[in-house]
C-alpha cells in the first residue's frame, strides 16, 4: 500500500476523526481494512483522495495508506466523500462520492483495485450516477446474479430527496432508476436545513442492505429525525425500510422504530473473523471533529437485526 503526505502510526479506534466509516473483512489476510471521509477536499498542493488504515483486532488501526489519489483529468474534484469497498469477480470496487466542476453534478464514482487496500483507479472517467442529478453514497447490492447501484438523490436539488437504484452492466448504469425511499414520507423525519447554501428539504443517506432470516430485505438509511415524535435524540440517525418480498423492487415500508437514534449514523454492515455481525457508524455525528468510527454487535433475530 501507498504512503501518504501523512505519517504512518498505529492509533486506538477512539483516536481517530473519520466521518462514514466501512469496514471492510479481508478474510484471506485476517486483515480489516476502514476507509472513511477524511481528506475530501486536499489541503495545501495535495489533492483530495481516499485513505485506509489497517487493522487485525477493530481497535488499533495502522495508517493512513493512500487507497486513490486522482490522476490528473479526473472529473472528480472535490467533496471526496463516503468510499466503500465490495468484493467484484476478481477485483475490488470502490463506490465513493465526488463532486464535478463547474457544471458538473456530485455523483458516486467506481474505482478498481487488484488489492482492497488500493492503489484504486477509475473503472471510468465519470459518475455512474445520472448526470443530471445531484447524488451521492451509492452501494451495491445484488439480486438474482443482476448488480444495482443504490444511491441518495440529494435534497440540495429537489425538496424530497430520495433513494434510488439502478442496473449495472460492467460497472455502466442500464435503464432508468427507480425509488425505494422517498424522505418526508416517513413518520419520523424532519426537515434538515442549510444555512450556507439557504436550503432546506428531506435529507436521505448512507442507503446498505440485509436480508433477514424470515427472507425480508432491509435497507438501513440515515437522516433526521424529529424529536417530538420519536421522543428520542432528535439528531443523526439510522431507520429501516423493509421489502417484504425479500426483493429490491419492493414495495418497501418503514420499520415503526428508529434503527439507532443516538446523534449517529451513516451505517454500514460487516463480519468478523470469527463471524460476528457489526454495525460501523461514526458517532457522534456533531460537532465537527468529534466523529469516531464505532461498532456495534449486532443480534440476528427472525425478522431483522438487534444491537446487542
Amino acid at each position: 500500500m501507498q504512503a501518504t503526505h501523512l505519517p504512518i502510526q498505529t492509533v486506538k479506534r477512539t483516536d481517530l476523526h473519520l466521518r462514514d466509516p466501512f469496514v471492510f473483512s479481508d478474510e484471506s489476510t485476517q486483515t480489516y481494512y476502514l476507509f472513511g471521509t477524511t481528506f475530501a477536499d486536499g489541503v495545501g498542493d495535495i489533492e483530495p483522495g481516499f485513505h485506509v488504515y489497517t487493522s487485525n483486532n477493530l481497535e488499533d488501526w495502522t495508517g493512513p495508506y493512500l487507497a486513490f489519489s486522482p490522476p490528473a483529468g479526473y472529473w472528480g474534484v472535490r467533496h471526496y466523500w463516503a468510499p466503500e469497498v465490495h468484493r467484484v469477480d476478481d477485483s475490488y470496487w470502490m463506490l465513493a462520492t465526488c463532486k464535478g466542476g463547474i457544471g458538473v453534478h456530485r455523483g458516486t464514482t467506481i474505482l478498481q483495485a487488484d488489492h482492497p487496500g488500493g492503489p484504486y483507479h477509475p473503472l471510468y472517467n465519470e459518475a455512474t450516477t445520472p448526470r443530471e442529478e445531484e447524488a451521492l453514497d451509492g452501494t451495491l447490492y445484488e439480486e438474482d446474479g443482476r448488480r444495482f447501484l443504490v444511491y441518495c438523490h440529494e435534497w440540495t436539488q429537489q425538496y424530497y430527496g430520495e433513494i434510488k437504484a439502478i442496473e449495472l452492466d460492467a460497472g455502466h448504469p442500464i435503464g432508468r432508476p427507480f425509488q425505494i425511499v422517498r424522505a418526508g414520507d416517513q413518520s419520523w423525519i424532519r426537515k434538515f436545513s442549510d444555512p450556507r447554501i439557504q436550503k432546506e428539504g428531506y435529507l436521505t443517506d448512507a442507503p446498505f442492505f440485509y436480508k433477514a432470516t424470515n427472507g425480508d430485505l432491509l435497507m438501513f438509511w440515515s437522516s433526521y429525525a424529529d424529536a417530538h415524535v420519536t421522543g428520542g435524540a432528535g439528531g443523526y440517525t439510522v431507520a429501516v425500510v423493509r421489502s417484504t418480498s425479500g426483493s429490491i423492487f419492493g414495495p418497501w415500508d418503514e420499520d415503526e422504530m428508529l434503527f439507532l437514534d443516538k446523534d449517529a449514523g451513516h451505517c454500514s454492515l460487516f463480519r468478523t473473523f470469527s463471524g460476528e455481525l457489526m454495525l460501523c457508524t461514526h458517532s457522534p455525528d456533531t460537532p465537527h471533529g468529534m466523529e469516531r468510527p464505532t461498532f456495534f454487535s449486532l443480534i440476528e433475530t427472525n425478522d431483522g437485526l438487534l444491537i446487542q
